[in-house]
């Protein structure tokens, strides 16, 4: 892969994490590098004071640090900065953290040496992954704690994380692979640490996630429809068009398109049921508003992915350096805030979905889907499942970004939250996964218990994919082991991935 500061794309990150190459760096993102610290060098040479080069950080910003002191000082902010807690993320987190802090290294702000980041592509290429610690960071002043984990081996010390999951020494893994640790002067350690990548890289898989469920929801919910006897009419493109929303005209005309060929819609073309309850009739507006948020964010995270967010900034047209706040991650924050409210939304009403397939009036099916109900409860706990995970869900939506907390003796006091909303949405994600894996399950239920009419292929296809592992429920048993292999199947794409293939079949 090769990196210049500005061409990555979502598409092309997804594809390199799951498939990594080796990376390379062009000729004139080298230039620009070697241009920008070149301009730390004259700064030196001045002896003017500028933060980060010869001041301490923070609320210590107007503590002069001498000459003699200036390699300590960013080696002890390394060390200093690695306060962080919790569990570690994992290595493919942080493989992307990594990609991403390199990228916006290149763009000839960080007045960093080409030889640091030369560094951090060794180590990529090598496979060899800093243990970062998850929480610690409030995403402004940068993600701080996590990138001192990041940073901590170059010099030697912190940890890796190795393949099997247990952590190593930094400086016995670099022995190992005969890598030398380098030496950090001034300003690298602040450009190692100040950044926006871990908010990022939350944000970046959220969004690659969320996109899958935004396709799994559409082929849940046109299932449901159709074993329901529910019909497409409110899926028509003249409604969509009437609306004038682009997510909405893409959700429907997906819906649309999916559920022809059904012959449960067919069966009842000329019935007397008026319209649908709203968790069928009103899913393109709900579903599309979400897909326009996907796009508003991926636009987001592709700007941020190709972005200088530390602090402060060289201006190489000037020859100086300034200060400012681009390590403030308030559109992440926002951007996976949104995301989470959206997205707890179309569970919610996956939810009222699985609701009425608990009862006859809706469904036109047995009491909880089962034959001898009474006898057998059958998918009534499955539904209090789903709406325990819904209520969660509920309040993992309330925005994190409004939630500032004042640090560094309040100079820095207005922070993003940005973390704390990315694992929020990571939980969130999750929990809606297995929202919809239990409507799917209940909706294999349905087509069994109705099993005279066909369904279109798009269902048919996900029908026969749960039907490899969960059966046809006749009497009571178990239904955790259903749910997780269901709920596997929406988080790995499996679901999504169908629905994809059948929409480009039909289009």
């Amino acid at each position: 892969m090769i990196l210049d500061g500005n061409s990555l794309t979502l598409q092309s990150i997804q594809q390199e994490i799951q498939h990594p190459t080796k990376l390379s760096i062009t000729s004139e993102a080298k230039e620009l590098v070697l241009r920008s610290r070149n301009v730390v060098e004259h700064i030196l040479e001045t002896g003017k004071t500028v933060y980060g080069v010869n001041t301490g950080f923070g609320r210590l910003a107007n503590q002069r640090i001498t000459s003699k002191n200036l390699k300590t000082l960013q080696v002890n902010l390394l060390r200093s900065h690695a306060a962080g807690t919790g569990d570690y993320f994992s290595r493919e987190t942080v493989r992307l953290i990594l990609l991403l802090k390199i990228n916006s290294l290149l763009r000839g702000y960080s007045g960093i040496r080409l030889e640091v980041i030369e560094a951090l592509i060794a180590l990529y290429d090598h496979d060899l992954m800093p243990a970062i610690r998850e929480k610690g960071s409030v995403g402004a002043s940068g993600d701080l704690a996590p990138l001192a984990d990041l940073a901590l081996p170059l010099i030697g010390e912190g940890s890796f994380r190795e393949p099997d999951g247990s952590i190593g020494s930094a400086a016995a893994v670099l022995k190992r692979h005969e890598m030398e640790k380098i030496e950090l002067l001034e300003k690298e350690g602040l450009s190692l640490i100040n950044g926006t990548q871990v908010s990022t890289a939350l944000a970046i898989e959220a969004i690659i996630s969320t996109r899958n469920l935004f396709y799994t929801m559409t082929s849940a919910g046109v299932f449901s429809t159709e074993v329901m006897l529910g019909t497409d009419t409110a899926f028509r493109q003249e409604i969509q068009q009437a609306r004038n929303q682009d997510g909405q005209a893409y959700a429907g005309k997906l819906m649309y398109q999916v559920m022809q060929g059904s012959g449960y819609r067919d069966a009842h073309v000329d019935c007397d049921r008026v319209q649908d309850f709203y968790s069928l009739r009103c899913m393109p507006q709900v579903h599309g508003s979400l897909y326009d948020l996907l796009i508003y964010a991926e636009a987001i995270l592709t700007r941020e992915a190709n972005s200088t967010t530390d602090n402060p900034v060289t201006i190489i047209e000037e020859n100086t350096i300034v200060s400012g706040g681009n390590f403030h991650a308030a559109p992440i924050a926002h951007i996976l805030d949104f995301l989470a409210i959206a997205l707890a939304d179309t569970a919610a009403m996956s939810e009222r979905r699985i609701a009425a397939f608990q009862e006859t009036t809706q469904s036109n099916l047995p009491m909880f889907l089962m034959e001898e109900a009474g006898l057998n409860s059958g998918f009534m706990i499955a539904h209090v499942t789903a709406a325990a995970l819904t209520s969660e869900n509920k309040n993992l939506a309330n925005p994190a970004s409004v939630d500032t907390i004042p640090t560094s003796a309040n100079q820095e006091d207005h922070v993003s939250m940005a973390p704390h909303a990315g694992f929020k949405l990571r939980q969130l994600i999750v929990n809606t996964s297995t929202i919809f894996a239990i409507e799917l399950m209940c909706a294999a239920q349905a087509k069994d218990l109705n099993p005279k009419y066909s369904l279109a292929p798009n269902s048919e296809d996900i029908f026969q994919l749960i039907r490899m592992e969960v059966p046809y429920l006749k009497k009571d048993g178990p239904l955790s082991a259903h749910i997780d292999y269901i709920s596997q199947l929406v988080r790995n794409g499996a679901i999504a991935r169908i629905l994809v293939r059948n929409s480009q079949e039909l289009a």
